[in-house]
C-alpha cells in the first residue's frame, strides 16, 4: 500500500517487528539513503520532520529508507528492550530492507542527534556504508546523559500537580528520562559511547551542523550549515514541541541530497 509515494511495512520476525517506511522512486537509482532515527524523547518531537526529509530525499531520485528502532515509536517491543546492541541489529535489517527493495549501488546513511552513536557500533560490527551524514551529532553520549538528566529533572519540577487520584512521579528512579524509559542498560552504553575520534572506518563522513558548532568528530569530509532559525534538538526545548521541515532547511536537505545522489564521496 502507498501512502502519497511512500510505503510503510514491517522488517523483522513478527516477534521483533520492526515499522519501516520506503519513499522509492521509478527507475533503477544507484543511490539510495537510511534515515536512522534519534533517541528518546527527540524521536517523536522529529517524526513529521524526518519523514518530510525522507520525502524530499525521494524527490531528487534518492530512495529513502525510514524506520523506528526496536521498543520505540510503532515498531515492536518497549523502551525496556532498548539498549545500543538492539539498535545495531534494526540498522542491519533497514538496510539489508532498502537493499533487497531497490537496485541501489550506493548507500548513504543520514544519522540524526544520538542515532549517530549506533552507527559508530554498527560500523565497528562490520556495518557496510558508503557514506555516514551526521545531523547535528551527539559527539560524547555521557555529557548527553548528563544534560538530559538535568533537564528531566526541570521538566519535572514545571509539571502541574495531579488530578485528585492520580500519582504523579517526581522520582527519576521511575527509569524514564524526558517521559520516555530510559533503562540501565541504555544509560551505561550511553556513558561509555563517543565520536569524538571519528568513527573507526573509513568511510567518508560528512555533517549537517549549525554555524560554528562547539565540536565535530575528526574526519568529517564535508559539513552543511543549517539556518539559525532551524529547529532546535536543544534538551531546554519543551518535550511536546515538534519539528517541520522549513523552507530554509528544505533548502539544506536539498543541497545534501543532489550532493549524495551526484558527488564523489571521498
Amino acid at each position: 500500500m502507498s501512502l502519497g509515494g511512500w510505503e510503510p511495512f514491517w522488517l523483522g520476525a513478527p516477534s521483533r517487528r520492526l515499522y519501516a517506511a520506503l519513499h522509492g522512486v521509478p527507475g533503477a537509482p544507484a543511490t539510495g539513503a537510511v534515515l536512522v532515527p534519534p533517541l528518546l524523547h527527540e524521536l517523536p518531537r522529529s517524526r513529521r520532520f524526518i519523514t518530510e526529509v525522507a520525502s524530499e530525499l525521494a524527490g531528487l531520485g534518492l530512495p529513502t529508507l525510514r524506520f523506528d528502532f526496536h521498543g520505540t515509536g510503532d515498531s515492536a517491543g518497549t523502551g525496556e528492550d532498548l539498549d545500543l546492541s538492539s539498535m545495531h541489529r534494526d540498522l542491519e535489517a533497514a538496510v539489508a530492507a532498502l537493499r533487497q527493495r531497490t537496485s541501489i549501488k550506493r548507500l548513504a546513511l543520514v544519522a540524526w542527534r544520538g542515532g549517530a552513536l549506533a552507527v559508530r557500533g554498527w560500523l565497528e560490527r562490520g556495518g557496510d556504508a558508503d557514506l555516514v551524514v551526521l545531523w547535528e551529532p551527539i559527539i560524547d553520549g555521557a555529557a548527553w546523559l548528563r544534560e538530559l538528566v538535568e533537564s528531566d529533572a526541570r521538566e519535572r519540577a514545571l509539571r502541574p500537580p495531579p488530578r485528585a487520584g492520580v500519582a504523579r512521579s517526581t522520582d527519576p528512579a521511575d527509569g524514564q528520562l524526558m517521559g520516555f524509559p530510559a533503562p540501565s542498560r541504555l544509560r551505561v552504553e550511553l556513558g561509555e559511547a563517543r565520536i569524538d575520534q571519528g568513527l573507526g572506518r573509513a568511510v567518508p563522513v560528512w555533517a549537517v551542523v549549525r554555524k560554528d558548532p562547539e565540536a565535530l568528530p575528526t574526519g568529517i569530509a564535508r559539513t552543511l550549515s543549517l539556518p539559525a532559525s532551524a529547529p532546535s534538538f536543544s534538551v531546554g526545548a519543551a518535550m511536546d514541541a515538534a519539528f517541520f521541515l522549513t523552507p530554509q532547511v528544505r533548502e539544506v536537505v536539498g543541497k545534501l541530497g543532489l550532493a549524495v545522489r551526484e558527488e564523489a564521496w571521498a
